[in-house]
């Protein structure tokens, strides 16, 4: 196989799913002189299905060191709230498909219009950004989420083999520790540079209005958390069950 010359000269690579602060870690590293880029999935940076493994031994070859890479897990439905707004409110008006933000059906429609949209995508698997960039990873490396580790007072993993060096994160506690996190990946000082903020976004108080009101039938969050389950055990201790009861305190319809 033949990989770019931008892929094999990387420091590291950002391979997260959609809003767990890729774009951040990302515009930091190179802010701070690193060659880094992020994708949520491979076809991001032109690897297809299967191409990873082999990508990783030409890099190894070429550099003779092994690529570090950086993925993080967040609350799946905080990040699926966060994914939606994402896609029908930035992306639009940034790849100008719409005219400006008032053509968005975040701004057209209704709180609630939107919130049952939401659901129906998540509830029909149609939502983008819905996959896990860790299961991907663990598919081309054929390995199991089992096989990673989680330090719980360091608040990061790192599984490591032959050609790669995976560190893995949680997203609330990466967010507030994102230099330091940084700084421990590449033995330097970091100074962080965010981006992609939702605070920042032309949306963000219909998204804060939508995230406080929004409600999830029951059966909808129990197949959202039980098919991360191994995902939710390694990065919270093994303490699936009190994950869901939180989301549930937090989101379940009891109407």
């Amino acid at each position: 196989m033949n990989f770019s010359v931008e892929m094999l000269d990387l420091d590291y690579l950002v391979f997260s799913s959609h809003k767990t602060a890729t774009q951040t870690l990302t515009h930091t590293l190179r802010k701070n002189g690193y060659n880094c880029t992020h994708c949520h999935t491979l076809d991001n940076v032109g690897l297809k299905k299967g191409s990873f493994a082999p990508f990783l031994d030409d890099y190894f070859d070429k550099n003779n060191r092994k690529l570090v890479v950086i993925t993080t897990f967040r609350d799946p439905l905080e990040r699926h709230i966060s994914s939606f707004f994402q896609w029908h409110g930035s992306k639009p008006v940034r790849d100008k498909d719409v005219e400006n933000e008032r053509e968005t059906i975040i701004y057209k429609k209704p709180i609630k219009a939107l919130q049952e949209q939401l659901i129906d995508e998540v509830n029909n698997s149609n939502l983008v950004g819905q996959k896990e960039s860790i299961s991907e990873i663990c598919e081309e490396l054929q390995i199991s989420i089992r096989d990673l580790n989680f330090d719980y007072d360091q608040q990061f993993g790192l599984y490591e083999s032959e050609r790669i060096k995976l560190y893995i994160f949680r997203f609330d506690t990466l967010v507030e520790n994102i230099a330091d996190s940084l700084s421990l990946i590449t033995s330097s000082d970091i100074v962080v540079h965010s981006t992609n903020q939702s605070t920042d976004k032309w949306y963000h108080e219909i998204y804060s209005e939508f995230k406080n009101s929004i409600k999830f039938p029951g059966h909808t969050i129990d197949r959202v958390y039980s098919s991360r389950r191994d995902l939710i055990e390694l990065v919270y201790q093994d303490d699936y069950e009190r994950i869901v009861r939180m989301a549930k305190d937090k989101y379940e319809d009891t109407g």
